[in-house]
This record gives structure tokens, C-alpha cells and sequence, in this order.
């Protein structure tokens, strides 16, 4: 069984390797992100755990939403079409940016709720 953060190491992976620019080295990668160059390795290996701030970053930079990253989050949720009622009157920053704080608790909350691999001795 795959786990939380092995699912998200393989995703950054498809991400960076399918980037329609050219595939990205994780090196590339780790500069536009500016993290340290065996950070991106590790992260698609599962042995570095991205935080809610690093996946926030790399879903900016491949222009796709936060919850690319996790297998089980349900999207079609009502919950969305309350949030967009409400925020009917923003203009579209304002509104891009809600959505993106929405997807960042939401992350965040999957990454708390993960059992997280416990380290070796």
C-alpha cells in the first residue's frame, strides 16, 4: 500500500517529468522552488515530507491545485457551490486567492490526519 507521502513524492515526480516546458531536472526544479538541490529527491523518494507551504509552492509553480498532490480528497463537495455563492462579488484575484487558502486548509488537514512513517533508529 502506497502512502500518504509516497503518493505525493510520485506525483511531483510526473509532475516535473511531464512539465510542458521540457521535462525538469529535479536540480531545475529545486532552484525555481529554492530549496536544496537533494530536497526535490527526496521528496519524490518519500523521505523528505513536504510541508502544506512546500506543496502550496509547487502547485503554484505547475499551475494546478493543491489537492493534485492527495488521492482521496472529494471535489465535488456542495460546500463548494456555498463558497462560490458567497464570494460572488470579488473580483477574480481576490476570488483565485480564497480558492487557494480553501485547498491549502485542506491539504494541510490531509497531511495532519496521514500516519506519518516513524524514523529509524
Amino acid at each position: 500500500m502506497t502512502t500518504l507521502y509516497e503518493h505525493i513524492g510520485h506525483k511531483i515526480r510526473e509532475l516535473r517529468t511531464t512539465y510542458p516546458k521540457g521535462t525538469l531536472s529535479q536540480e531545475a526544479l529545486a532552484e525555481k522552488l529554492k530549496v536544496a538541490s537533494n530536497t526535490v529527491s527526496r521528496w519524490e523518494t518519500g523521505k523528505y515530507k513536504p510541508t502544506p507551504k512546500d506543496l502550496d509552492s509547487l502547485a503554484r509553480f505547475f499551475a494546478v491545485s493543491i489537492t493534485t498532490f492527495f488521492p482521496d480528497l472529494e471535489t465535488d463537495d456542495p460546500r463548494v457551490a456555498a463558497l462560490t455563492s458567497a464570494t460572488g462579488g470579488l473580483e477574480k484575484k481576490d476570488f483565485e486567492e480564497v480558492i487557494r487558502y480553501a485547498q491549502f486548509r485542506k491539504a494541510r488537514r490531509a497531511m495532519e490526519n496521514a500516519k506519518r512513517p516513524k524514523k529509524k533508529a
